[in-house]
């Protein structure tokens, strides 16, 4: 069996702000309870939401200073009391913080199994977009046969969210960039949007049939609130799940009547659809859908821990791939 590691080293948010208030620290490794898996992690997936939850800018606050990261991907080294996961399994979580460090407790409920053909970076990169993209498919009723958009479908959110709305009989229109489209249309999405050479109202107009789809999914935020409103079919519902474009404008109830006596809904954690117990499973039905389809898109940007501020730098430049933490080195 494994030894027990003395201490692990991580990233700590040492107070608000900007990237540069993050800092390494080395801390003890207490024993394991029952029910908890010491990890090695081998990947950690940064997501935007933590950069506004440090600089203070989101509903969800924590204490300073707090242990960073809650995305990753590792092989289990030691497990406590009433665990069925055996030292050596390859696994992959979200929703467990101080992850971006060279080990992490979890609980064994929140672990996903990696299938073999995905790397560790694979896990990291869709273990979090897995289990917002199963909340929002659950958040608002979409059924069979429905006509859905998607915002920044080509992210990391976007493909899986794709591909599971795909699953369920949906039909999906995706809004993408560039050479990014194709992964879109490989994700699952039946019309593909350029959004940089066509007209997104057209475009949705002619292929839900002049009527509007049932449902818009939008990370986006201030940038494209109005024309989700315009393309939405009456009775239709706006879930937002994110605000990248910067903070989101006030809703008008004339608005919503006006086109079409809409809903509009702003999906998070305080749902309730995701439970401790939920995150395995979900993550497990992303990994599973990413066995047949390529869900992780663009080029990941890699950084070894010691550059963690960089990481999380790059984090708020909006980049293409999904930027990873490489605790142990390349």
């Amino acid at each position: 069996m494994t030894t027990h590691p003395s201490q692990r080293r991580v990233a700590v948010a040492t107070r608000p702000g900007a990237p540069d208030v993050l800092e390494l620290h080395d801390e003890p490794l207490a024993p394991l309870n029952a029910g908890e898996v010491l990890v090695r992690v081998e990947a950690v997936g940064l997501n935007h939401v933590e950069n506004l939850v440090r600089a203070g800018d989101y509903a969800v606050q924590f204490p300073f200073p707090y242990a960073a990261g809650l995305e990753g991907a590792g092989v289990v080294v030691e497990t406590g009391p009433d665990v069925d996961i055996a030292s050596g399994t390859r696994v992959c979580w979200t929703a467990v913080f101080g992850s971006c460090a060279t080990f992490v407790v979890a609980p064994a409920a929140m672990l996903a199994r990696l299938p073999h053909q995905l790397s560790f970076e694979d896990g990291a990169s869709l273990a979090h977009a897995g289990v917002t993209a199963a909340g929002l498919v659950r958040h608002w009723p979409v059924p069979d046969g429905a006509v859905a958009l998607v915002w920044g479908a080509a992210g990391a959110v976007g493909l899986v969210l794709v591909a599971m709305l795909a699953e369920r009989g949906v039909t999906v229109i995706g809004v993408a960039s560039g050479a990014r489209v194709e992964a879109v249309k490989a994700a699952g999405a039946a019309v593909v949007i350029d959004r940089t050479r066509e007209d997104v109202r057209e475009v949705v107009r002619a292929a839900a049939g002049g009527r509007g789809v049932s449902v818009v999914f939008d990370p986006v935020g201030e940038a494209t609130y109005r024309t989700s409103l315009e393309v939405l079919a009456p009775r239709g519902c706006l879930v937002n799940y994110g605000q990248l474009s910067g903070t989101l404008p006030p809703v008008e109830f004339s608005d919503l009547m006006q086109a079409g006596s809409i809903f509009v809904t702003k999906y998070g954690p305080r749902a309730g659809i995701v439970g401790r117990d939920d995150v395995g499973r979900f993550v497990s039905e992303a990994l599973t859908l990413a066995c047949t389809r390529r869900l992780v898109g663009g080029t990941p940007a890699r950084f070894g821990l010691e550059r963690v501020v960089d990481a999380y730098t790059q984090l708020g430049a909006h980049p293409e791939g999904k930027v990873i933490v490489l605790p142990h080195g390349a």
